[in-house]
């Protein structure tokens, strides 16, 4: 039927055989070139698609590193603001640390000369001795430590009354070294003077000073036994602590408390060589200033402050000095004294001093530098990084615009790959349609691809089972043509 599947007959299976076979003979050339079509399409389409893939690549880093662009130039500048308000907080710390320093100074000066004025005061109201103030508060302090000794078992006594010069002529001497401590009373622990205070406060006798021996702090003894040492070469002075007996060796801690390293010396001439000449100045014995107090009362402080001396003379006359006189003393005293209390106070104590102030501006000037350069570092490392990130973002719009030009490249390359195999396939097509052609018109099956996928398993057995039958006829012919060919009449007559 014509334009239908239709069915062939065994001569033209045959026939259609030869003609299939000379079709692809025919097609060999025009095959290849569309092998190669194809080939050159894949390779046009597979070079398209990696440019497209570094297209995008390359178009992900570029938004990245415009990103990150953003991102360090805000950090960059909240850094710079840091840094500059951390400088600004530095410089402001520093200012205030020098003035508290120089403060700090002045308020030293100040407390040490009202100080030194307040010890010259006192030193002159103990020469002056109101003998009947003396007495009434001799017989007072003798009956508050009567009581505080049956009341506590601890309570060893006043300092004067439990030691004593070992020589006459060291009793000047040795009071002024032990000062206003040798009227202390002497106890065993800290416990014992905490009551004994109480005791007194409870009972309105009065106040007292109070050596508790067990935390009461003494010059070291590598000290003393230096001094000691160079006393022993220098006849003309010693130590005052070894011009002095106790009753209890138990209370030599409380002697070296009152008196500590002071040297009693023959005269002021020798007080001042020890204390200012040898070594070349103060702290000339091996560096440590030392206090020195002459047989008359003369005394030469570690601050290097001298005060007059006192013979035995000035002693008795003291006791003359007019109420006038020591009222005025009292009320200079008292004038001092508050100065000091008021200059303590605007110097604070505490947390509030000037050591702490200090101490705490310190702090924060280190942890100031320290966070300046970590911003300053870090502001350092930002801005290389941001170069950088500038310096990819243009690299990456280069490489982006390149890869964009080598897209249209590509596309063009497999469009024009693709026509190239359009047209292979119709070459091979219109070799094949000259064979096949005049066969659709005598056997009128005009789809002859249809009639193989139709009939093609069917005509595949037919052609198998032909050509196996084929075969076998060939090699019978084969045989029948070997026998006729054999001679028998010679083969026997051989024989």
């Amino acid at each position: 039927e014509s334009g239908g599947i239709g069915a062939l007959t065994e001569e033209q299976e045959v026939e259609y055989e030869k003609i299939r076979d000379a079709a692809a003979v025919a097609s060999v050339a025009p095959r290849r070139k569309l092998q190669s079509a194809i080939r050159g399409l894949e390779s046009a389409r597979a070079n398209a698609a990696k440019v497209a893939e570094e297209r995008k690549e390359c178009e992900g880093r570029k938004e990245d590193a415009e990103r990150s662009c953003v991102e360090l130039t805000k950090r960059k500048e909240t850094l710079e603001k840091s840094l500059e308000s951390t400088r600004s907080e530095l410089k402001e710390a520093e200012t205030t640390l020098s003035v508290l320093q120089k403060t700090a100074a002045e308020y030293r000066t100040k407390r040490h000369n009202i100080e030194t004025q307040l010890d010259g005061i006192n030193n002159t109201l103990r020469q002056a001795k109101d003998d009947r103030r003396k007495d009434k508060e001799e017989e007072r302090i003798l009956n508050a430590i009567g009581a505080l000794k049956r009341h506590f078992p601890g309570v060893k006594g006043r300092l004067v009354d439990l030691c004593r010069p070992s020589q006459q002529r060291y009793n000047l001497a040795v009071t002024v070294a032990g000062g206003k401590d040798m009227d202390a009373i002497v106890v065993d622990t800290k416990r014992t003077a905490t009551d004994c205070i109480k005791y007194l406060r409870d009972q309105r006798i009065g106040t007292a000073t109070f050596l508790p021996l067990d935390s009461i702090q003494v010059p070291s003894s590598e000290s003393t036994e230096r001094l000691r040492a160079m006393a022993e070469n220098d006849k003309r002075y010693r130590l005052a602590a070894d011009v002095i007996r106790v009753s209890d060796e138990s209370n030599r801690r409380a002697v070296l408390y009152a008196v500590g390293n002071t040297a009693v010396c023959d005269s002021l001439d020798v007080a001042r060589e020890i204390c200012f000449q040898r070594g070349g100045g103060r702290g000339g014995h091996g560096g440590e200033s030392i206090k020195a107090v002459t047989l008359k009362g003369a005394v030469i402080s570690k601050a290097g402050t001298m005060t007059g001396g006192v013979t035995k003379d000035d002693v008795n006359k003291a006791g003359r000095f007019s109420d006038q006189k020591l009222e005025e003393l009292r009320s200079q005293k008292e004038v001092l004294e508050t100065q000091k209390e008021n200059l303590d106070a605007e110097a604070g104590r505490g947390s509030g001093s000037h050591t702490a102030k200090a101490e705490d501006l310190r702090n924060t000037i280190g942890n100031l530098r320290n966070k300046e350069q970590y911003s300053k570092s870090d502001l350092e490392y930002t801005k290389k990084k941001l170069k950088e990130q500038i310096s990819l973002v243009k690299s990456s719009k280069k490489t982006f615009a390149k890869l964009e030009q080598q897209t249209i490249t590509s596309e063009e390359d497999v469009t024009e790959a693709n026509n190239l195999v359009e047209q292979s396939r119709q070459g091979v097509r219109d070799v094949e349609e000259e064979h096949f052609a005049p066969f659709r018109e005598e056997t009128g099956i005009s789809d002859l691809r249809a009639y193989d996928e139709a009939i093609g398993k069917a005509r595949e057995d037919f052609v198998k089972k032909r050509t196996d039958i084929r075969e076998h006829l060939a090699k019978l012919t084969a045989k029948k043509k070997y026998e006729d060919d054999k001679d028998f009449d010679t083969n026997l007559a051989k024989a």
